[in-house]
């Protein structure tokens, strides 16, 4: 469905450019944000005044413009970033690397993708003959409604030999695998950490031989898994289709190799500085400018292109 882009990605446009480069910047209805490494550097860092000041400018009544984050952060894990943008009603959400979508407007999960519960019991299979492994599950109530930007939506579920941690590292409570309720809890993600290098490639080899999940192995302890339906684009399709834009008015920003296929779906994408090989390669713009700094400057670009060019954007 997507293809990598092979050419190099051109500079933003800057304040001297000559004014015709800042139409397809005009032209854009949704932006879509990373949140680690793009919006912010470090997971506990706050947003700068200026993003958040643009975001309520470019967001506002009567700008039809949707401003969304694409993470792989659970809910709670973007809680408090979202309320500094002013709450969930007022964000559309990819979340999970796009296995979950909300849109604010309902202030519900509006899409989903699961992991089969035979896959999922095949996978506790196989990390109970591991010592080093412990399996994190995350599963959503898809019935479950936003109130007062609190969510019951969500939860994390434990299942290893060593004792069972209070949180994990999005801030969640943990709960222990005998409490969880597969007709209720739908499995969106899963997450292995493995102390031990070794068991880590066993276990990575093993897994990839499951069908309907995606896998993936940084140089961390931790293993990722996913719906195999699921990725960002895909997830922020859901959202554009129920907006009605179409992927040319959309502009994404990212920095790692998770962006690649949102920042090859948008019409106009751009990554930021220090970003993987492979998110540059899928970029038609790059930004000088590292996490935040970057987002500013997109922000004020799309900003001073509405301006110039106000009745493109109905186009």
């Amino acid at each position: 469905m997507y293809s990598l882009l092979t050419n190099s990605p051109k500079p933003l446009p800057d304040a001297l450019c000559d004014p015709s480069e800042l139409l397809p910047f005009a032209k854009v209805k949704l932006i879509a944000f990373d949140l680690d490494g793009t919006l912010i550097l470090r997971p506990q860092d706050p947003l700068g005044n200026r993003l958040i000041k643009l975001f309520s400018l470019l967001s506002g009544p009567g700008r039809n413009l949707h401003l969304t984050l694409a993470t792989g952060r659970t809910l709670t894990g973007v809680s408090a970033t979202v309320k500094q943008l002013g709450g969930f009603s007022k964000v559309p959400l990819v979340l999970y690397n796009g296995s979950v979508v909300m849109q604010p407007e309902k202030q519900a999960l509006v899409a989903h993708e699961v992991i089969a519960q035979d896959v999922v019991a095949n996978i506790l299979q196989l990390i109970c003959e591991f010592h080093s492994a412990a399996l994190f599950i995350y599963t959503v109530d898809p019935e479950a409604k936003l109130i007062s930007d609190y969510s019951s939506t969500e939860s994390v579920f434990f299942k290893g030999k060593a004792p069972k941690p209070e949180l994990d590292f999005n801030g969640m409570s943990v709960r222990d695998f005998s409490e969880i309720d597969f007709s209720s809890d739908k499995v969106v993600a899963m997450l292995i950490a493995v102390t031990l290098p070794e068991e880590k490639k066993i276990i990575v080899s093993r897994l990839n031989l499951l069908p309907g999940v995606s896998v993936t192995a940084s140089g961390s302890v931790y293993i990722e898994l996913r719906p195999i339906r699921s990725s960002k684009a895909l997830g922020l399709k859901v959202l554009c289709d129920r907006y009605g834009i179409s992927p040319q008015h959309v502009l994404a920003v990212g920095d790692n190799d998770n962006d690649v296929e949102l920042l090859t779906w948008a019409g106009l994408s751009v990554c930021v500085k220090n970003s993987s090989d492979a998110a540059r390669a899928s970029s038609k713009f790059y930004s000088v400018h590292g996490a935040g700094k970057a987002a500013i400057d997109v922000l004020e670009i799309v900003r001073r292109a509405q301006r110039l060019f106000g009745k493109a954007r109905k186009a």
